[in-house]
């Protein structure tokens, strides 16, 4: 099975040389937000309303854990990223020829720049693997927002909070089934903020 394990910032890769930027994180610092967040949510409710739900952000997984978590959901995961991991090596590939046939540069200017690639493979396939398991966290949390018809999920305050609320609500408003969303920052009874998701079901 592909294996999760943290990468780094996105790199630019070109002739010049490589560089990160470091605004662009490993989704492997998300994911286990969103596993907290899929394990809290899914659980039997005692009735068919809306659910405001926190989420505690206290817990702490394993990458076994988190993988095992997301397989619940879909048995045929690793499968399924494999299939997605070999499609990115297929861009890479297809980056690789895009650079061998540019006129703009010349000979060694290519060189240096696959040669970039050639030592960055690695770790190009290692995020990309890390944003696929993120991607199908948050696929399954958006299945069971609806399921349970969740209308609110509230958890404390971060920057990396706001971002897993973010790629959540993205995932609802896209689709057949697509909902409107708000994330906003609160604050509870004890002066600590809060982030909020709510959820417009129709």
């Amino acid at each position: 099975m592909l294996k999760l394990h943290y990468t780094g910032p996105k790199p630019t890769i070109n002739q010049h040389g490589i560089s990160f930027k470091n605004a662009k994180i490993d989704k492997y610092l998300y994911l286990p937000i969103a596993i907290r967040i899929l394990r809290t949510i899914d659980k039997k409710y005692t009735t068919q309303k809306s659910h405001n739900i926190y989420i505690d952000n206290h817990d702490n997984y394993s990458d076994e854990e988190m993988l095992q978590t997301i397989k619940e959901y879909e048995p045929e995961l690793e499968k399924h990223v494999e299939a997605e991991e070999r499609a990115y090596e297929q861009h890479i590939y297809n980056l690789i020829e895009e650079i061998k046939n540019k006129s703009s540069l010349n000979k060694e200017e290519k060189n240096i720049w696959l040669k970039n690639i050639e030592i960055m493979k690695p770790y190009l396939l290692q995020r990309e693997i890390n944003k696929l398991y993120y991607i199908h966290a948050i696929k399954h949390i958006k299945k069971l927002i609806y399921k349970y018809e969740i209308s609110e999920i509230d958890i404390d305050f971060t920057l990396k909070d706001w971002h897993v609320l973010e790629s959540i609500s993205g995932n609802l408003e896209q689709g057949v089934k697509s909902v409107s969303t708000t994330i906003k920052v609160d604050t509870d009874i004890n002066g600590i903020s809060v982030v909020k998701l709510l959820v417009n079901h129709l």
